[in-house]
């Protein structure tokens, strides 16, 4: 009697396999929620810095246009290559060239006008001579990288921050040359989290559907 007892206080204090399943369950809904959470606050920490960066770079290009008479052009045959980050292939167009005119250090893949031999190219530093072309003072590390020898503005995201200049519109006959861009004077956009249009120009030069859809998580200008 006493073992029977004994027994069936042990099957008493237990817990069932459907106790078990269930607390299991609430554990990982928990889990999942927190790491949800966790999730979203991180992307939406790096579009609020990339959103940051873009109007800063905005308001350097502005700086630039003052001091130069226009906005910076990519040098030609400068950036027809790719980056490769964390295994995927970046188009780099204009990235350079950016960094480029908002830093100072270098400008040998900014269109200068046939600038001749001995360029300076980028270093990660400033001599004497490239300190007056600075047109984001104090720019900090987290807003451009070094990816083999190429410097180049980052986003939020550690991707590439694009940028093309719009070409002259000209008349020809009864048609006008179009731009390169949507806007009149430039482009500037950033992929975020998209990872998959890693090469893609600017969306509305397209007639992809697909492509307009995902361009929604770009950080753009237009």
């Amino acid at each position: 009697m006493k073992l029977e007892l004994t027994r069936s206080t042990v099957r008493q204090s237990g817990f069932t396999l459907i106790e078990l399943i269930t607390v299991v369950t609430i554990i990982a809904l928990l889990f999942s929620l927190v790491v949800g959470g966790f999730t979203y606050a991180d992307r939406y920490s790096k579009r609020q810095k990339t959103q940051v960066t873009i109007k800063a770079v905005r308001s350097g290009l502005e700086n630039y246009s003052q001091e130069f008479g226009g906005y910076p052009a990519t040098a030609r045959g400068a950036e027809a290559n790719t980056v490769q980050i964390a295994k995927k292939s970046y188009l780099a167009v204009g990235a350079k060239c950016l960094y480029q005119a908002m830093s100072g250090d270098g400008f040998d893949s900014i269109d200068m006008s046939s600038p001749g031999a001995g360029v300076p190219q980028s270093d990660g530093e400033l001599d004497l001579n490239e300190a007056k072309y600075v047109m984001l003072k104090d720019m900090p590390k987290e807003l451009w990288v070094k990816n083999g020898s190429n410097f180049f503005m980052i986003d939020g995201f550690g991707h590439p921050i694009r940028y093309v200049k719009a070409a002259p519109a000209t008349t020809g006959g009864a048609a006008a040359t179009p731009l390169t861009v949507n806007l009149s004077s430039y482009d500037i956009w950033s992929y975020n989290e998209d990872d998959k249009n890693l090469t893609a120009t600017s969306v509305e030069t397209t007639t992809s559907e697909k492509l307009r859809v995902a361009s929604q998580v770009w950080e753009k200008n237009w």
